[in-house]
Formats: C-alpha cells, sequence, structure tokens
C-alpha cells in the first residue's frame, strides 16, 4: 500500500503538508477531497477529525491534522531534515508563529464560512467584531519578524515549520481574488475585510521562487 494524503488543492493547511512531505523528501498519492460529490462524505469518515488533509501511512494507519502530521513526521522519520527546530530560540520562534497564524486562519475560516448563518442575530455584529480583531492581531504580530527575516528564512534553523505556515497561508490569502467570483465561501472572506500584512507578502515573496512552493503550493 502506497502512503496517501487526501487534500484540497488550494487549502494551505493541505499545503503546508505538501511542503512537509517534500521536505522529508516522502511521497505521497494526492486525493483531491472535492473531485467528486461523494468524495468528501467518504474522506472524512477516515479520521474522526472529519477534516483535510489526512495522511494514511503505507501501513494502512491514517492521521488528520495538518499540525499533528508534521510532528509525527518528524518522529516516524528522524533521519530526513527537521520540519520543527529543536534549538530553542528557533523552537519558541516556529510555535509563536505557527500557534499565530492558526489562530487567524482558523477565527478567518469559522466567521466566514461557518458562523455567517448568524447574520441576522443582533449579536453577529459583536462577535463578528471581536473574532475578526483577533485574527488581525495575531497575523500584525507577525509582521515585525518578517520585516527583520527580510531574505532569509523564519528562524537560524533554516527552512521549517514557521516557513511553511507563512509561505501557504500568503499564497492562499493572494488567491482569493481569482477565485472569488466562482466560490462563494471565498467571496465571503474577501468581504471580511481583513488587512493581510504587506511585510508577510514581501517576505513570502522572497521564497516564491522555491521549487517546492512553486511544486506544491501554486495558487
Amino acid at each position: 500500500m502506497s502512503r496517501t494524503l487526501y487534500h484540497f488543492e488550494h487549502s494551505p493547511f493541505s499545503r503546508r503538508t505538501r511542503l512537509a512531505l517534500a521536505h522529508k523528501g516522502l511521497t505521497a498519492s494526492l486525493v483531491e477531497g472535492r473531485a467528486e460529490p461523494a468524495r468528501l462524505t467518504e474522506v472524512q469518515k477516515i479520521c474522526p477529525l472529519r477534516t483535510v488533509p489526512i495522511l494514511v501511512e503505507p501501513d494502512g494507519r491514517a492521521l488528520g491534522d495538518s499540525t499533528a502530521i508534521s510532528r509525527y513526521l518528524d518522529v516516524a522519520y528522524p533521519d530526513a531534515a527537521p520540519i520543527w527546530p529543536t534549538e530553542r530560540e528557533a523552537a519558541r520562534a516556529t510555535f509563536e508563529a505557527t500557534t499565530l497564524l492558526d489562530v487567524a486562519l482558523n477565527t478567518l475560516v469559522d466567521i466566514g464560512t461557518r458562523y455567517d448563518v448568524l447574520v441576522d442575530s443582533t449579536a453577529w455584529a459583536t462577535v463578528k467584531g471581536e473574532m475578526l480583531g483577533r485574527a488581525q492581531t495575531a497575523l500584525d504580530a507577525l509582521a515585525p519578524h518578517a520585516e527583520a527575516r527580510a531574505g532569509k528564512t523564519w528562524t537560524d534553523a533554516g527552512w521549517s515549520a514557521a516557513d511553511f505556515w507563512i509561505v501557504t497561508a500568503t499564497i492562499w490569502v493572494d488567491g482569493w481574488a481569482s477565485r472569488a467570483p466562482t466560490n462563494a465561501r471565498i467571496a465571503q472572506l474577501m468581504a471580511l475585510g481583513l488587512r493581510w500584512p504587506t511585510p508577510l507578502s514581501r517576505w513570502t515573496d522572497g521564497h516564491r521562487a522555491r521549487v517546492d512552493v512553486a511544486l506544491t503550493a501554486r495558487a
């Protein structure tokens, strides 16, 4: 049995997982979760999290959640390049960046594509403002580091988890304008008025030419 990754082509969570596999030098058969109407339901049954991406190893065991998958890959394949730095300062900076970005992305997706059914509630404006503010604050906290590390990897440990997280998220947001006319959920996200920090975009621009980014994180 070969290794399989169930993924969504444009999802930053799936893209960072593809980058993690490439970083480890691991191949996987890619299965697009939305390729067929009934496929997503079947994919969600593989893992109790009911989310994508899902990695299925050759032994048939499955693991969901992009962070969990990347941490697992470091443990399961320790001889390959590490995804998560172990040196103290690099580890701190990586955990900070990935956590802030996940707070922003998860909050954004929730408010833009899940909680929007509450738009007619009198509490909607307050809830939306609080959640959007949380996402924006998390992203803005990353901007000074992006400016300081322009032209470099996020930490001195080299290309690793924080780089995957930032690059894939920025490319995802960059692709909203072209996808919004045919994708209602992306249009809803754009309508929220989130401001993607310019330093994150500039930092990402310094890494777009990487071969693994071009192959695994194409918008």
